[in-house]
């Protein structure tokens, strides 16, 4: 315990630099060692703490090596198993645990489900390392049966399969659970441990598995993650709870939550501070490593806010500006080439209804070399060119033929459906994205009524985010042209790019009033070429199999 108390001394004297989270759970950690409602017992601690030492790494330098907990995880194991209730129950029975990427987390979390497993005195033990899915909730599992193979004393208790431990000692298992899984039923988990919390955008499989654990006297529900992006999510609901318990607002005697991450206010590239998320730092943590990666995300917007969330665990925004003014009039190639000379070439369309009384955008990508290029067509009613709500000046866009108006108050779908049928008559034009909301617009009836091929294409992440990554590198690598288009340039002004859990992009708007209407069509437009050319491939492939075939 010596090295526990050591750390907690080093945090409060400064000697190890520590944000205001990390000082509250020590602090937390002091103080209730010596509240007459606790009991600390150092032994039981110690014994939590002293199991590692049978665990040996698989991986890495260190492979080989029995498992040495460094002082922060001494620091949380103590607090997990050595404070009781007077009744004898463990006093904490729910964990949050934030640190940034790259700390061992883990495999760390892996040690303490094979404690809970086999050496907590509980028969009959299940331990679960649950996830969205099973590929993620295998990361913990996995890092459980290789620490298993890996010591000659666990294989002694432990039979190790792909999918599972059990040990006949006491009955006990250790198995990976997705959300999606068909077995949350009947589910009577001693330890689940959640990996990356911050990709859970529902909070099910965790309510599930805590109803499970009623039965059991001193269950652990052990919730290990870095920050996200999504301050709607159930993680970051439980990190704000968690925040509120350190600093005193909430009392829940039963969580114990610890978080490693730089202070408002903190110089984010300061290498002083980087020890703040990553206690780990010069251990798993290589700061050589953190220098390179900061110096290659500086001039990216996106990857600097990929940086600070996973490298320096702060939760971020996942919209951010994107391509910046110089970049995108670095685009304008109207004085190398003209318009009307893309007459009758082949292209994709996007097309983005608004409502009845917004801007409609429609934009045509023609894939060429070494250039391509983009068209682009907008419209809105009379009235909306009238009205200065969104800051701009519709007329005078109106007046260069940079946008068409339609009369009336609302958009007239006659009028807007005949201008495009008549626009995509003077190209080769393959086939036109659409969004499957927008059904209803009457305008796509319209087109389809005159033959125009429409392709479903979704504006969610998973459909939006190959073809926005290929506009983002079209541009910045100046291979495509947009004619310098008024409309299109103020749109891209207003675009903030979201980011889900699982790394994907896709467009988004500063406020609500804001348009990207322009821009989300032509990454569609993009996506829907990406999309065919798949298909090409794919067709060719199969054209030179049967080929080979007939050689057979």
């Amino acid at each position: 315990m010596r090295q526990v108390y050591d750390y907690c001394a080093n945090i409060l004297n400064k000697k190890i630099p520590a944000g205001e989270l990390t000082i509250l759970a020590v602090q937390r950690f002091l103080n209730d060692k010596k509240n007459p409602n606790f009991i600390f017992d150092e032994k039981k601690a110690q014994h939590a703490i002293d199991f590692f030492k049978f665990l040996n790494h698989y991986k890495g330098e260190h492979a080989g090596r029995p498992f040495e907990l460094t002082n922060w995880q001494r620091f949380i194991v103590a607090n997990l198993f050595g404070f009781y209730l007077k009744d004898g129950r463990r006093r904490y029975n729910y964990a949050y645990v934030e640190v940034a990427k790259k700390n061992g987390k883990s495999t760390f979390a892996a040690g303490i489900g094979l404690y809970m497993m086999i050496a907590d005195k509980e028969a009959g033990a299940e331990v679960y390392s649950a996830a969205t899915n099973h590929k993620q909730a295998m990361i913990v599992f996995d890092a459980a049966r290789h620490l298993v193979m890996r010591s000659p004393h666990l294989k002694k208790f432990i039979s190790v399969y792909r999918y599972n431990l059990h040990s006949l000692h006491n009955f006990s298992k250790f198995e990976a659970l997705a959300s999606d899984s068909d077995r949350l039923d009947g589910l009577n988990p001693h330890c689940a441990i959640i990996d990356e919390y911050h990709a859970h955008k529902y909070a099910d499989l965790l309510n599930n598995l805590k109803s499970g654990m009623v039965a059991r006297k001193n269950p652990l529900m052990f919730i290990i993650t870095t920050a996200g992006f999504d301050k709607e999510s159930p993680c970051f609901f439980e990190r704000k709870v968690c925040v509120d318990i350190l600093r005193g607002i909430k009392n829940q005697d039963n969580k114990f939550a610890v978080i490693y991450t730089l202070d408002d206010g903190d110089d984010w590239q300061d290498e002083k501070n980087w020890i703040k998320a990553n206690p780990n730092l010069g251990i798993s943590v290589d700061i050589d490593n953190m220098r390179k990666e900061l110096k290659s995300v500086k001039n990216n917007d996106r990857e600097i806010v990929n940086y600070k969330t996973k490298n320096l665990n702060i939760w971020m925004s996942s919209s951010i500006a994107w391509l910046k003014d110089d970049i995108w009039q670095a685009c304008d190639k109207s004085d190398e080439y003209d318009p009307e000379d893309l007459t009758g070439k082949t292209c994709y369309a996007g097309l983005d209804l608004a409502s009845h009384v917004d801007i409609n955008a429609f934009v045509l990508f023609f894939p060429d070399e070494p250039i391509n290029h983009l068209i682009c067509h907008f419209w809105v009613p009379e009235e909306k060119m009238k009205e200065r709500s969104d800051k701009v000046d519709y007329y005078y866009w109106y007046q260069k033929g940079y946008l068409k108006v339609t009369p009336g108050s609302v958009i007239d779908i006659d009028y807007l459906a005949s201008d495009i049928l008549e626009i995509s008559r003077r190209y080769n034009l393959q086939s036109i994205a659409i969004d499957p909301a927008k059904a209803y617009h009457g305008v796509i009836q319209a087109l389809q009524k005159e033959g125009l091929k429409m392709s479903e294409f979704r504006q969610g992440f998973i459909s939006m985010s190959a073809p926005t990554r290929e506009f983002e590198r079209l541009i910045t690598g100046q291979k495509l042209n947009h004619f310098g288009n008024p409309v299109l340039r103020w749109m891209n002004s207003n675009v903030e790019l979201a980011q889900d859990a699982a790394g994907n992009i896709k467009v988004d708007r500063g406020r609500a009033t804001d348009k990207v209407d322009g821009i989300v069509a032509a990454i569609m437009a993009i996506g829907e070429w990406m999309s065919n050319r798949a298909d090409e491939s794919s067709l060719d492939e199969l054209i030179k199999e049967r080929n080979g075939m007939l050689f057979l």
